[in-house]
C-alpha cells in the first residue's frame, strides 16, 4: 500500500508579523489602562491637576531587536518623580526653602530642606494592568486570525 503524502504550507512569516501587531496592540492597550488607572488612583492631594494631567503614554509600542517597546508615565512636571519615590528636597542656590505659610496669608516660612514622602501612582498601576499584558496579547492575536 503506497503512503499519502501530504503538503504542508508554510505561514511562518505571516504568523510572526501576526504575532507583532498583537504585541504591539497589547503593549498599547496596558500602557493607556496603566495611565488612566494611575489617574484615578493615587494618593496626594489634586490641587490644579498638572501632574494628573501629565500621565500618558509617552511613546506608543514598536517592535525591537529584544522585542516590543513603549514608555508611559509623567512627562514634562519637575516634581512628578519625588511624589512616587519620595526624597528630600534642598536649596541648590537660595540659603533656604520658602514654604507657603497656611496661617498667614502671603506669609512664607523659611526650611533648610523638606522630605516628601514616596505616593506611588505609577507603580500600583503597573503592578495592577502588566498582570493582564498576556491575555491582551492572546486577544488581538485572535482577532487578527479572525479577520483574515
Amino acid at each position: 500500500m503506497a503512503k499519502k503524502s501530504k503538503s504542508l504550507k508554510w505561514l511562518g512569516k505571516a504568523v510572526t508579523e501576526k504575532m507583532l501587531r498583537a504585541q504591539i496592540a497589547g503593549v498599547n492597550q496596558t500602557m493607556s489602562a496603566s495611565a488612566a488607572e494611575a489617574k484615578r488612583n493615587h494618593s496626594w492631594q489634586n490641587r490644579t491637576a498638572a501632574l494628573e494631567g501629565s500621565i500618558d503614554i509617552a511613546s506608543y509600542a514598536r517592535a525591537e531587536k529584544e522585542g516590543v517597546r513603549g514608555t508611559w508615565g509623567a512627562r514634562d512636571i519637575a516634581y512628578a518623580r519625588i511624589h512616587e519615590l519620595g526624597g528630600t528636597i534642598r536649596p541648590k542656590v537660595a540659603k533656604a526653602l520658602a514654604i507657603p505659610d497656611p496661617k498667614r496669608a502671603g506669609g512664607v516660612i523659611l526650611v533648610q530642606s523638606v522630605t516628601i514622602p514616596a505616593r506611588p501612582y505609577l507603580r500600583p498601576a503597573a503592578d495592577k494592568e502588566y498582570p493582564r499584558l498576556a491575555s491582551r496579547i492572546r486577544k488581538a492575536f485572535e482577532r487578527a486570525s479572525k479577520d483574515e
